[in-house]
């Protein structure tokens, strides 16, 4: 019975090690992580509504000449390395911003990107001469041609938000702006995001995506405004790619532990056998 006593106890202290040994040790790493705020309660409130056609029109004036809305077949006036020369930084394809970001942020960014981001150096100039009402336009034609929520994928939003800084290497994703520009504009390339899933726990990087100031602050990445539902695709994607045998693994884990725990009690059994005929 002793030796039950002892074996139940190394097994449970094993099952423990096993499961929250790195939650743990993230724990340690990142402190207290405060909640995400993907409300943007900074920035003022306001439902954006408008003409899709008129949006469109005041698109093609205010924002082609920046960015594109393959969407819709609208190309950027300015090429990608005459881009790279003027912004240090590639502007991205708008074709589903609208249903990855929260609306009053769009609103906010469109006339301040430099305070909607909480980043000085954004590259993008304020339009604030664009009245509540051209940008409700704009971001109800932006809304007419971007894909659901529902059928954007982790992947998707990514690309959207993120490559144009972040490279996903071992996913083949290169990042969209040249490092030697990242550089000059961000005073650093920003780091590959294959195995940030598994070196951030989910809710450092939840925090650090609706808010990076809060997690780091000084950063140079910009505040993105992603919806909730944005984010969280996107945290699961990268959980994904950075460990995309976990689930295969922690099963094999558990049948490795049901073996062991069969070894274990014919070991026991063996082992009364041979000790009961010397008594």
């Amino acid at each position: 019975m002793k030796d039950l006593k002892i074996l139940a106890i190394i097994s449970i202290l094993v099952i423990i090690t096993y499961i929250g040994i790195e939650p743990f040790a993230k724990h340690e790493m990142h402190g207290t992580v405060p909640p995400p705020d993907y409300n943007y309660l900074d920035l003022p409130k306001k439902e954006l509504t408008g003409n899709p056609e008129q949006g469109k029109v005041l698109f093609k004036q205010n924002c082609a000449s920046c960015h594109s809305v393959q969407a819709d077949g609208i190309s950027a006036t300015m090429d990608k390395q005459t881009a790279q020369l003027s912004f240090k930084v590639v502007p991205p394809d708008l074709s589903n911003i609208a249903s990855i970001i929260e609306p009053h942020f769009f609103a906010a960014f469109v006339k301040d990107p430099q305070s909607a981001t909480k980043f000085p150096k954004f590259a993008m100039p304020g339009m604030s001469y664009l009245t509540d009402e051209q940008i409700g336009h704009i971001y109800s034609y932006l809304k007419s041609v971007a894909k659901p929520q529902e059928k954007l994928t982790g992947k998707d939003i990514l690309h959207d938000a993120c490559t144009r800084c972040h490279s996903v290497k071992y996913q083949k994703i290169k990042a969209q702006t040249d490092p030697k520009y990242l550089n000059d504009y961000l005073g650093k390339v920003p780091p590959d995001l294959s195995l940030m899933g598994k070196a951030k726990e989910e809710e450092y990087l939840a925090t650090f995506i609706s808010n990076p100031q809060v997690m780091l602050p000084g950063t140079s990445m910009p505040r993105l405004g992603l919806k909730q539902e944005s984010a969280e695709k996107v945290i699961a994607y990268l959980d994904n790619i950075a460990d995309p045998h976990k689930e295969e693994r922690n099963k094999l884990g558990l049948w490795v532990l049901g073996y062991l725990v069969v070894l274990a009690g014919l070991t026991y059994a063996w082992k009364r056998k041979i000790w009961s005929n010397l008594h």
